[in-house]
């Protein structure tokens, strides 16, 4: 029986539904309801291919390649299959690596006629090449931005035999942004506090609650000193309230203090 598979790369895809959700491209900053999307993305698969479902890859990244609880709620889901790579140094890797050797190795043992590739990255470019060599037909799975910024290379796209546009119509019943980035009525921003140091509290906040024990630890291991992407990130969403940061130590001193004011509290929760 001829079926298809569907390979996600979780950390590009929830990163990039958060930005057409929220307009910030940061995975932490939505709640993601994963028993309901994979069984949508299955079934995504399944129309777009007219072929029965093998089963989900779903691939992440995790200190030590050791699961966190989110992960192992998603390990437990029926028809997913989850890959872990590493986090070291706040990067992850491996995560590309296992998607390819999944997509070539079932593409030549012919488990598969189809596969619903969702990921930006060009390093998964060969292992499609590869597996269409195998016979096999390959749909990149992407995430429409409502400003219609191109999530993917073009010589990624143009490798794939058909792209496949997820908008928010489609994420909507399984993804929203967290209640402390929602005003009153759940649906736009919320006045955000005057106080820098409180603004790194809440910035830390909605970062750090989403971190499992295992990422957490790793986190609180490199106090005081930001990892530079969520530092970057920071800066950028405080000079909406504050203004630039350039030059002004203090201020950005006030919002590093507020960040680890709720990360270090999580200790004793």
């Amino acid at each position: 029986m001829e079926r298809c598979a569907v390979f996600v790369d979780a950390g590009w895809f929830l990163s990039e539904s958060a930005q057409a959700l929220t307009g910030r491209g940061q995975r932490w900053t939505i709640d993601c309801d994963y028993p309901k999307l994979t069984a949508a993305l299955g079934q995504l698969a399944q129309e777009a291919t007219r072929l029965p479902l093998l089963r989900i890859y779903w691939y992440d990244a995790a200190p030590d390649g050791v699961p966190g609880a989110e992960h192992l709620d998603i390990a437990r889901l029926p028809n997913v299959k989850l890959r872990l790579g590493r986090i070291t140094h706040h990067e992850q890797k491996g995560v590309d690596a296992l998607l390819i050797l999944d997509l070539t190795t079932l593409a030549r043992e012919r488990a598969i006629a189809s596969a619903v590739v969702i990921s930006g990255d060009e390093d998964v470019r060969e292992g499609i090449a590869m597996a269409q060599s195998l016979g096999v037909r390959v749909t990149l799975g992407a995430v429409a931005m409502p400003e219609g910024r191109p999530s993917q290379a073009l010589t990624l796209v143009s490798e794939a035999d058909e792209h496949l546009l997820m908008d928010l119509g489609f994420l909507n019943p399984y993804l929203q942004a967290q209640a402390a980035d929602l005003g009153p009525a759940g649906d736009g921003p919320a006045e955000l506090p005057a106080d820098p140091r409180q603004f790194g509290r809440t910035f830390g906040s909605a970062y750090a609650d989403r971190l499992g024990d295992p990422e957490l630890r790793v986190l609180q291991r490199e106090a005081p000193q930001i990892p530079s992407d969520v530092a970057a990130q920071l800066f950028r969403e405080a000079e909406q309230v504050f203004g630039s940061t350039r030059g002004r130590p203090e201020l950005r001193r006030e919002l590093r203090m507020g960040f680890w004011d709720h990360v270090m509290q999580r200790r004793n929760s």
